[in-house]
């Protein structure tokens, strides 16, 4: 066998794949991160979702608690009364859920 000067060697390497399911997963990925984005963004940003204030119907006016951040906890928010207007009918069970009719000093 004889030798050119000019003869080259060439290796060409190829790799294809023709497997979908890594994008399929990928894009289904980045579909549920965007949707756990936007859960977030609805409850008010990282802050909201963690704060616990998700007023449930679950009662909080027994914990001794300022649940709704309002200045007033349980027996000072007029939220734990069934009257809030003449402080009557204290109900632990009832959720503190409006913070803008805590009292500055509490109840009266």
């Amino acid at each position: 066998m004889t030798s050119k000067a000019d003869d080259k060697v060439e290796i060409i390497v190829k790799v294809e794949s023709k497997d979908t399911s890594s994008k399929v997963i990928l894009i289904m990925l980045i579909i549920v991160l965007v949707g756990l984005v936007i859960a977030v963004m609805m409850q008010g940003g990282p802050d909201g979702l963690l704060s616990g204030n998700d007023q449930s119907g679950v009662g909080n006016c027994g914990d001794g608690i300022d649940n709704d951040n309002g200045g007033q906890a349980d027996r000072d928010d007029p939220d734990c009364y069934k009257n809030p207007e003449i402080w009557e009918g204290y109900d632990s069970s009832r959720s503190e859920a409006n913070r803008d009719n805590d009292p500055p000093g509490g109840r009266p």
